[in-house]
């Protein structure tokens, strides 16, 4: 399966889109788009839309914490925009969600009041 990968930004943040599989085949991908993104935009404040995301696997919920890391802990800020359904629950029985917020829509991740970060209070409050 295939990985689709888009950004635009949007009130100050940059908004990757990704579409369809997320694992071990394409998690790789993931992280160097993202590191290309805030390189080269020099952005800091990252949303993952996984709205359209098919599937992940371990290698896949990886990546999304390796994007977190590329972000610096306290500068950077990512949120994942998944509403409800099977990525969602993915995310939650793993556990990303105790260190990455996640919200049920676009309007919801881009309105919400920054995050403290997840290292210095056990997980992500907001």
């Amino acid at each position: 399966m295939a990985l689709f990968l888009a950004a635009h930004w949007e009130n100050g943040w940059a908004v990757l889109e990704i579409k369809g599989v997320l694992d071990g085949a394409t998690a790789r991908e993931l992280c160097d788009f993202a590191a290309s993104v805030t390189a080269r935009h020099q952005h800091q404040r990252l949303v993952l839309d996984l709205t359209e995301l098919t599937h992940a696997d371990t290698d896949g919920l990886n990546a999304l914490l390796s994007v977190r890391a590329l972000l610096g802990q306290d500068q950077g800020e990512l949120r994942l925009v998944c509403p409800e359904g099977r990525a969602e629950r993915l995310l939650d029985s793993s556990g990303v969600t105790s260190v990455l917020p996640v919200y049920p829509s676009f309007d919801a991740a881009l309105s919400a009041p920054r995050t403290v970060p997840a290292h210095r209070m056990g997980g992500a409050v907001q």
